[in-house]
């Protein structure tokens, strides 16, 4: 409000901040021009708007957004019953932030710099302008060391991102340990005598995501496909998902013997509900037993974080984007670094959680320097019907 002050009122005199509505009334050739400032904590937040009109809309560092949820919903109000020819939304980014991927890939992942990208699905252009710290002579002509200072916060990914714009870094990531050179491999046939598993994350409104995976008697996990989709009932969810399972080309169709899911799908979510089920009855009506999964978060990320590590955890190429495109970029919580940031696309990371925390076991011993790093585990015996067929 205060920045507004000082650029509007030199530029049009006579404009006034109305304190009450949180709004500037700005005089113009064509009558009173109102610029509102609004509030958006989050995408919900965003409903408060609809069927308003809005010639102009402007977000202020988009990537403190954790998706691109609001930012969407606002197009809605990009309209005019007057003929105006140059309706726009723009909104300030830096790299890094929860919206971080989000961002990336709308804008930077689409096209060049200064090109206007054509959307297939809304037909709205969108173009993506890099600006540098030193295309702002201004600032630098008032302030000579302020790229010094830039440069001393330490962390040399954050002096990229900030000092040359590079979206490529991935600021405050928790999985570290993530290679695409050798998570993402080509798909094969799964052997029938290996376990499969999946793994279940749910959700209405937000996505829910399903992983279908496999295990090696060596300890390598596979991921061979994945379900993620918003918007949809459990009904849905389920059809789906079980339709994917029965035409997965890598496994002729094979259901897997457990699926650990979300512990919150075994409660009503709505108790206006004429049918009293939860989510979980759902799917085990379409033939989905679905297992209560461990929910110990910290626990769990150092499971994958390990797995990583150890290039234990490999995902079909192609099979799944959402898990690939989303996990490398996780930040963690600025409130519990041991934890991930909640308020990012972690569905796909929680439903891989699920499935990777029912393979292991406390160690019994402690392993000797040349003993498999999954030493005192049996990850097949999480998996009964494999193990009978494994002694047969």
């Amino acid at each position: 409000m205060e920045e507004g002050k000082k650029v509007l009122y030199p530029a049009f005199p006579g404009t006034e901040y109305k304190v009450g509505v949180h709004e500037f009334r700005i005089p113009h050739a064509t009558g009173t021009v109102t610029l509102r400032l609004r509030h958006l904590e989050s995408e919900a937040d965003a409903d408060n708007y609809m069927g308003h009109q809005y010639t102009y809309i402007a977000f202020d560092e988009l990537c403190n957004w954790p998706n691109l949820g609001g930012y969407n919903k606002l197009k809605a109000c990009l309209r005019s019953t007057a003929k105006i020819d140059n309706l726009r939304v723009r909104a300030t980014g830096n790299p890094g932030g929860v919206g971080h991927q989000a961002v990336k890939e709308y804008f930077i992942d689409a096209g060049a710099p200064e090109t206007i990208i054509q959307d297939d699905k809304s037909a709205i252009p969108r173009m993506w302008i890099k600006s540098l710290v030193t295309d702002n002579k201004i600032l630098l002509d008032a302030d000579p060391l302020y790229i010094k200072r830039l440069q001393s916060v330490g962390d040399p990914e954050l002096v990229r991102a900030w000092l040359e714009g590079d979206w490529s870094v991935s600021l405050g990531a928790y999985f570290t340990n993530w290679s695409s050179r050798h998570c993402v491999i080509p798909s094969f046939e799964i052997p029938e005598h290996w376990p499969l598993f999946g793994g279940l994350d749910y959700g209405e409104s937000s996505p829910t995501s399903f992983g279908l995976y496999t295990i090696d008697y060596d300890g390598h996990v596979y991921r061979l496909c994945e379900y993620y989709q918003a918007g949809s009932t459990a009904s849905t969810h389920a059809y789906e998902i079980d339709r994917m399972i029965a035409a997965n080309p890598h496994t002729n169709g094979r259901r897997p013997q457990q699926i650990f899911a979300d512990p919150s799908m075994w409660v009503k979510r709505r108790l206006s509900e004429v049918v009293n089920q939860s989510p979980a009855d759902v799917f085990l009506q379409q033939g989905l037993s679905l297992t209560k999964a461990n929910n110990d978060r910290v626990t769990g990320w150092r499971v994958i974080n390990d797995m990583l590590a150890q290039r234990k955890l490999h995902c079909f190429d192609g099979w799944n984007d959402n898990l690939c495109r989303t996990l490398p970029s996780l930040p963690r919580s600025k409130s519990n670094p041991e934890d991930l940031d909640t308020h990012t696309e972690d569905h796909a990371a929680d439903e891989l959680r699920y499935a990777v925390m029912h393979l292991y076991q406390p160690s019994r011993a402690q392993p000797s320097q040349n003993a498999n790093p999954f030493f005192g585990t049996n990850i097949l015996d999480q998996v009964p019907v494999a193990k009978q067929r494994r002694r047969a």
